[in-house]
């Protein structure tokens, strides 16, 4: 006896009798509560939580799962009502054949190739780009965003569609191409909670793991809400009760008819929603949409606004903002749950609350955003954003100095994580911090806003400098290559456990040089640093006056030795590595580019 089913049979009965159901997986407590259950239901009959129904009703429902808990009406609805594959067009996507060869994260390739506005399938051959927006499923998400992958269909995808594997076959699966480059409604074919839809507005293509919906415009916004309601999660229950959603599922939806000013009201709640999704969206340096960092948004140039210079009331705002378009979602979420749930006569059965858990826009988060805000910092001092500039200002192309006025990027692509300060000039992480915030919130506020930084951060240190430089040093690149999905673009040299040599730099802006020029004008520097700052202790270790302090002192001495021994012992590797000048195409992808310079798990910290 397997108590764990979904259902459990109380009495076998013919095909078209009436069968009595218990549904265990509404009981929490483990098998033990499942059995008292159920040898509750066996000596009453009458208990209200078994389930009756004729099992010919099965076969009402496509595919006739044992769905017994639906009520006479909903199984009356299924059987007359038209289905969605019949109204709309609904398709799986392409196979690639290799998706490491012809799939990337968009953030990887140079963005001066990839084009993400084209809208016709004949005008993507045409262009200059060979990179193009691709529907790949993702993470359970509502409305919009999933926008992660770009696929190479240069050429009309000639090379994808041409390509042989080592048997002669052409692995390749370009399906449904004539509906590639238009907006779509597509979803995630598995999800890790319920179904999700979204509207592919970003006219790209789509995978086999992101089925899609082509429904006319005057019926998108329809469906699109429809799809999004717990009255399709429902339905979905029935027809499908896993989290693996085929074409065939949504094919099998029943649809109802609806009338003109119910349209107009879902029209309208609908469109609200894509725009709040987007927004939510694009507010994260992971869209290709980013234009500014949120916390950035109320300052004005000469600071004199609500923000009155201060990082933590800049947050406070954005928390605000967030709070309000998440407030707002599952408000027409649920008003649009009311709706169809009206609509199919389910009012006994659901009702329309939606749980926080299922609004899919983000709230703040007062230690993820600020974060947010060093990472997008590492991205002016490399170019990658400029203050001038809203969203992309460098990913790979021509590099245009114009750009950038307020905060001029670092000249080299280098940036030094030292866990002290041993310069004083752009080489160091945290004079480059200091001057970021002085244009952005304000000379006289530097303080203040670090004090605040340090303290969300929860770094412990003797000061908040300190503190911040700590979190470069032991956590940003961890950070960063989790939010970057293992695809980092700002890469970490490392020397070793002693952080002897710490330094970031910029994918997109590499050359065959970047080591040498690490060499000459960053570690040798240093090392001379480290070797002043060990006679300095030498000689404070010595000093007989010094006595409270003369542990820390030789404490710290021989961190410093040990720092300095790490990096003389990292400069042969780097120098291996530096003379064979490598070549990076970033066409390549992050993963294949970091083993060609990683050189034996040697030069680069671990992804």
């Amino acid at each position: 006896m397997h108590l764990h089913k979904i259902f459990y049979a109380l009495k076998n009965v013919p095909n078209d009798g009436n069968g009595t159901y218990i549904k265990l997986s509404a009981f929490k407590g483990g098998m033990n509560v499942q059995r008292d259950k159920v040898l509750e239901a066996i000596a009453n009959p009458d208990i209200d939580y078994l389930y009756r129904t004729n099992q010919a009703n099965f076969k009402k429902i496509p595919g006739s799962p044992i769905a017994y808990w639906a009520s006479s009406n909903l199984y009356s609805l299924i059987e007359r009502s038209p289905k969605f594959g019949n109204a709309f067009t609904t398709r799986a996507g392409m196979i690639t054949g290799n998706n490491n060869q012809f799939i990337r994260h968009w953030f990887e390739i140079s963005y001066s190739i990839m084009g993400i506005s084209l809208d016709s399938r004949n005008a993507a051959k045409e262009s200059i780009y060979r990179w193009f927006p691709y529907n790949k499923g993702g993470d359970y998400r509502r409305w919009y965003g999933n926008n992660d992958y770009v696929v190479n269909w240069e050429n009309d995808g000639l090379l994808l569609r041409t390509t042989t594997n080592d048997k002669g076959k052409i692995p390749a699966h370009a399906f449904n191409l004539d509906y590639i480059f238009q907006e779509q409604i597509t979803w995630s074919s598995l999800s890790s909670k319920t179904f999700s839809a979204r509207l592919s507005s970003n006219h790209g293509l789509f995978d086999a793991s992101g089925s899609f919906a082509a429904v006319p415009e005057n019926s998108r916004m329809i469906m699109l809400g429809f799809l999004n309601s717990n009255v399709v999660n429902y339905l979905l229950g029935l027809i499908n009760p896993t989290l693996n959603f085929q074409k065939g599922n949504v094919d099998s939806l029943p649809l109802v008819t609806v009338n003109k000013s119910i349209k107009q009201n879902i029209n309208s709640l609908v469109t609200q929603n894509i725009n709040l999704s987007s927004n939510d969206w694009n507010v994260y340096e992971n869209s290709w949409d980013f234009k500014v960092q949120p916390l950035l948004l109320h300052i004005a140039d000469d600071k004199q606004t609500e923000v009155g210079g201060r990082l933590e009331n800049a947050f406070a705002i954005w928390k605000t903002e967030a709070q309000d378009r998440f407030d707002q979602l599952k408000a027409n979420e649920e008003e649009l749950n009311r709706i169809f749930i009206d609509l199919y006569g389910l009012n006994d059965e659901l009702t329309p609350e939606v749980e926080d858990k299922e609004v899919s826009v983000r709230r703040a988060d007062e230690e993820r955003d600020i974060k947010s805000l060093l990472s997008y910092f590492i991205g002016l001092v490399f170019g990658r954003y400029s203050l001038d500039t809203p969203g992309l200002a460098y990913a790979g192309g021509e590099w245009n100095t114009d750009k950038y006025q307020k905060f001029v990027p670092n000249k080299d692509n280098l940036l030094l994580l030292n866990d002290d300060r041993y310069f004083d000039d752009d080489r160091d992480i945290m004079n480059r911090f200091r001057t970021f915030l002085a244009v952005t919130f304000g000379e006289e506020h530097v303080q203040e806003n670090m004090d605040y930084i340090a303290y969300v951060i929860g770094k412990k240190a003797d000061n908040s400098e300190q503190a911040i430089r700590k979190y470069f040093v032991d956590d940003f690149f961890k950070d960063h290559k989790k939010g970057y999905q293992k695809r980092p673009i700002y890469w970490e040299f490392n020397s070793g456990k002693q952080n002897g040599l710490k330094a970031l730099m910029y994918l997109h802006r590499y050359d065959e040089g970047e080591l040498a020029m690490m060499r000459t004008d960053y570690m040798y520097p240093l090392q001379s640093r480290y070797e002043e700052r060990i006679e300095k202790l030498q000689q404070w270790v010595q000093d007989e006056s010094v006595t409270k302090t003369k542990k820390q002192l030789e404490k710290k001495l021989k961190h410093v030795t040990q720092q300095l021994k790490e990096l003389k012992q990292y400069d042969p590797i780097v120098r291996h590595v530096a003379d064979q000048r490598i070549n990076l195409d970033l066409d390549d992808g992050v993963l294949v580019n970091y083993e060609k310079l990683q050189d034996g798990n040697k030069i680069l910290s671990k992804i």
